[in-house]
């Protein structure tokens, strides 16, 4: 490559990370161009290249579900609250709604754990508060609790195939067993806000910024997704997204996970 054709690259990646990054933060100038101009000089524009040129900018997933896998990365690793807080807001700007916010980061909770998901939720209130409520855009409430464990049983069946049987043991398991089919799956899972595709979506993003301990849940909600409606490109934009915001290596094991479960889907050898 040229030293002009190297030079083009850049120019095209900038443009294309600046083209983004507008619409997300609703700035001419983004913020982050200047953010760090006292101590790394330079390291604004590696992130609008690299962020949001090379990846968020990248076709296969559309831009208010990558801000929705964004909130879902930065919930599940807990460690970002000023970066969760910008994407809250640009989340609102590309056009998602309180609810699917909200749904998104409750969604997490079996996944980032309650402190997690309580702290996400303080940011995205505040958010929600410097802003004017439009009309229309009301959560709605949660179902019943007394058929939480019957939704919850049914969305297992439907992510495991599994059988009413398999779903409990014997003992003292069948009483976790429970615990967790009503709460992480029917007592928010099965709540509205984000339809079945989007839940895989932003599963998928939480499994692969938890890395490798996940990957069995990561490979469960892979093939939800495909049965959701979703495609095997969504699922490796997800996963190529996590690079930005949890790592490369989280992104290689997470792309190692839908070779083999696409492959073996495809019935190719993994």
């Amino acid at each position: 490559m040229s030293p002009n054709s190297a030079g083009t690259a850049a120019d095209d990646r900038m443009e294309r990370g600046l083209e983004t990054i507008r619409r997300i933060e609703r700035a001419e100038r983004p913020g982050v161009l200047d953010g760090f101009s006292d101590v790394a000089p330079g390291f604004g524009e590696i992130i609008v290249g690299y962020a949001f040129g090379d990846i968020c900018s990248r076709p296969g997933l559309e831009t208010p579900t990558r801000q929705l896998v964004t909130v879902a990365a930065l919930t599940t690793l807990g460690n970002a609250a000023p970066q969760l807080s910008f994407h809250v807001r640009g989340a609102r700007n590309v056009g998602c709604t309180r609810q699917e916010i909200v749904e998104t980061v409750m969604h997490l909770c079996p996944y980032a754990g309650l402190p997690a998901t309580v702290e996400a939720l303080k940011v995205v209130t505040a958010v929600f508060e410097a802003e004017p409520r439009p009309a229309g855009d009301e959560p709605t409430g949660p179902a019943a609790t007394d058929d939480r464990y019957e939704r919850g049983l049914h969305l297992l069946k439907a992510l495991d195939g599994l059988t009413t049987q398999s779903a409990g043991s014997q003992g003292p398991v069948t009483d976790l067993a429970r615990c967790l089919i009503e709460f992480a799956l029917g007592g928010i899972s099965g709540d509205g806000g984000l339809d079945a595709r989007t839940r895989e979506i932003v599963s998928i993003a939480a499994c692969t910024a938890l890395g490798t301990p996940s990957r069995l849940p990561l490979e469960r909600h892979l093939r939800a997704l495909l049965a959701a409606g979703g495609t095997e490109q969504e699922a490796i934009e997800t996963v190529l997204q996590m690079a930005v915001y949890a790592g490369v290596p989280t992104a290689v094991n997470g792309l190692n996970a839908v070779r083999d479960v696409y492959r073996t889907a495809a019935g190719q050898p993994a």
